[in-house]
């Protein structure tokens, strides 16, 4: 699996990976990205579903 650069909330903290089961619960699909610093910040890979505007990639 390539290396993704994480990507940073406004906070300037790497955010992680998050990931669900594949389709018939082989492997992992990555969904999108999650801070854990405890600002709550969630962006998702698909569409516009932005749930924080703190993320860096808000506007996008």
């Amino acid at each position: 699996m390539p290396r993704v650069p994480a990507e940073r909330c406004d906070c300037n903290c790497k955010m992680k990976r998050l990931y669900t089961r594949a389709e018939g619960g082989k492997g992992w699909e990555s969904v999108g990205w999650l801070c854990t610093c405890g600002c709550g910040c969630v962006t998702l890979d698909d569409g516009q579903w932005q749930l924080m505007s703190c993320c860096s990639n808000a506007g996008e």
